[in-house]
């Protein structure tokens, strides 16, 4: 019987302990990349979302970062 008890609770923290991973940041403005950070394991790209010089600096995963290079159209950097 406690072994019916201990499953349930098992897959339940395994499935926390898999979303606390995920990494999931708010998508920055939509613009052209005009430099890309790294603090430590940390992935920023900066964004000039109108050419206005008004650029916004943000945290995006390691795969945002990679695909994103300077002069890239920012959300959908991997296509340009």
């Amino acid at each position: 019987m406690r072994r019916l008890i201990f499953v349930p609770v098992l897959v339940a923290v395994a499935g926390l302990a898999l979303a606390g991973c995920a990494q999931d940041f708010g998508q920055g403005p939509e613009g052209r990349v005009t430099e890309k950070t790294k603090d430590g394991k940390k992935f920023y790209l900066v964004v000039d979302p109108a050419k206005q010089g008004k650029e916004k600096k943000f945290r995006v995963s390691k795969y945002d970062y990679h695909d994103c290079n300077r002069g890239s159209k920012y959300p959908k950097c991997i296509n340009d």
